[in-house]
């Protein structure tokens, strides 16, 4: 590896009289083993994330060659400030922008800190699983038709279930009506990097892509990057939000992980083998009888990232303790499926013990299917902005008695971190019917619901 910012850590040799205060003292061991050997400031040769010369640019540079993107920048405070820098970029305040349904809360928080006009595009629904699929370019395509002056469109793919949309096809649509795409990549770094992982944003040629690393790569929480394809984003404005929504003391530790990411993504042979162990495990889990692994293949689907395994066919809450009780520990469960995550760090010993624990299940657990088991969101009219139902009066109502009520708050189901319901949206009785149990509120306070209490007439 060229010499980089791991290298110009590994190779200090002066004392500091700089922050941070541990000064990388070996005493405080504790700290030393969570990285503190690592942790400096932006000292002479250490160069400044927020204006790279040195050896921050050459691996943002690094970073655009791997993945294919025109320029790429690294990012030490994860997706969440990608996708809101990416936002204050590509529009203006009052601006209509399209939203695909299911974008993580980063993005509503965007559009809340903006002041945009969202008009929601729903993706397909898978029913086997209880979620939301991928958004197709039909829906898309008719969104822009009705909305032809908005700023831009912002969707998820993958889906936190692994669910990949066709994103050249929608790329292709948005910029016929002279409109950017925001990919919310996170769960999709890996994507593209091989042949064994595909369907990724940067090349379907998508505006700005937003990836986590951490997520499936080799390197720590919460490093990301965010890529730019073509010249639809302003630079400038780009910079600036990004000074905004980063911290000005941003982790070297991670930067560090970041660049060994780089590095490590451009061997193939990592990608052959992870994609190698998750097959195999599939393959051995054809035998089980009542325990299915999603084949991604179906209603909602355009097409499934392999490394996400969705495991049906039991009740997945009790199978996620179950798997918990005999050392495993998964991403999330559902009552209709249980996520177990894999990454490029994951090893044949790991796929061992899930199979067998699932064997074991297989036998043990009472099979039983769960289907459309979580609640939708609300598709209520959009009455008021975020920004607008959030600084009204509001009171507390029970959610029963809030049919036909605008919001003043959010309603999540976390993870994935999706809005069942959203500030200004007209509250329905399908939502009020809806079982809320598993979701939480911003003012934690279910079964109340804020809703907006004004004297005029929407």
């Amino acid at each position: 590896m060229a010499k980089g910012v791991y290298d110009f850590i590994s190779n200090m040799d002066k004392y500091p009289f700089h922050m941070p205060g541990h000064k990388r003292n070996g005493g405080f061991k504790e700290l030393c083993a969570l990285g503190a050997w690592a942790d400096i400031t932006e000292i002479q040769g250490a160069d400044d994330l927020h204006n790279p010369k040195g050896i921050l640019l050459s691996l943002a540079e690094k970073a655009a060659r791997r993945w294919g993107a025109d320029k790429s920048y690294v990012l030490t405070n994860g997706s969440t400030c990608g996708n809101l820098a990416a936002m204050g970029a590509l529009g203006k305040r009052g601006d209509t922008v399209l939203v695909a349904r299911n974008c993580h809360r980063s993005v509503y928080h965007g559009l809340e800190l903006f002041g945009y006009s969202p008009v929601f595009v729903t993706p397909d629904y898978v029913k086997s699983l209880g979620v939301y699929g991928s958004l197709s370019p039909q829906t898309v395509e008719a969104a822009i038709k009705a909305n032809p002056k908005s700023a831009f469109l912002v969707m998820t793919s993958p889906t936190y279930e692994g669910v990949i949309s066709d994103i050249k096809t929608i790329a292709e649509l948005c910029h016929r009506a002279n409109i950017a795409l925001l990919v919310d990549e996170a769960h999709g770094a890996h994507l593209d990097l091989s042949p064994y992982f595909t369907g990724g944003a940067v090349k379907a040629g998508a505006d700005a892509i937003v990836q986590s690393l951490h997520k499936t790569l080799p390197a720590l929480t919460p490093a990301a990057i965010l890529h730019l394809c073509g010249n639809r984003v302003d630079k400038q404005r780009l910079a600036h939000y990004l000074r905004i929504f980063q911290s000005s003391s941003p982790s070297y530790p991670l930067m560090a992980s970041i660049e060994l990411c780089v590095e490590q993504v451009g061997e193939e042979a990592l990608f052959k083998g992870w994609f190698a162990l998750a097959n195999d495990f599939k393959n051995r889990a054809k035998v089980l009888n009542d325990i299915k692994i999603f084949s991604g293949v179906g209603e909602g689907v355009f097409t499934h990232d392999p490394s996400k395994l969705v495991i049906t066919g039991k009740d997945g809450l009790a199978l996620a303790e179950f798997l918990r009780c005999r050392g495993i520990e998964t991403e999330y469960a559902t009552r209709s499926f249980v996520l177990a995550m894999t990454g490029a760090g994951d090893r044949k010993e790991g796929f061992d013990a899930l199979f067998s624990a699932l064997a074991e299940a297989d036998e043990l657990i009472t099979s039983c299917n769960f289907t459309n088991k979580q609640p939708e969101c609300c598709n209520g009219t959009v009455v008021l902005t975020i920004e607008e139902a959030l600084n009204t009066p509001s009171e507390l109502l029970d959610v029963k008695e809030s049919v036909g009520k605008i919001a003043a708050e959010y309603v999540w189901a976390y993870p994935p971190g999706i809005p069942l319901l959203v500030p200004g949206q007209r509250i329905t009785a399908e939502f009020a019917a809806a079982n809320l149990e598993n979701c939480i509120s911003d003012r934690g306070a279910l079964p109340m619901l804020a809703v907006v209490n004004y004297n005029r007439t929407y």
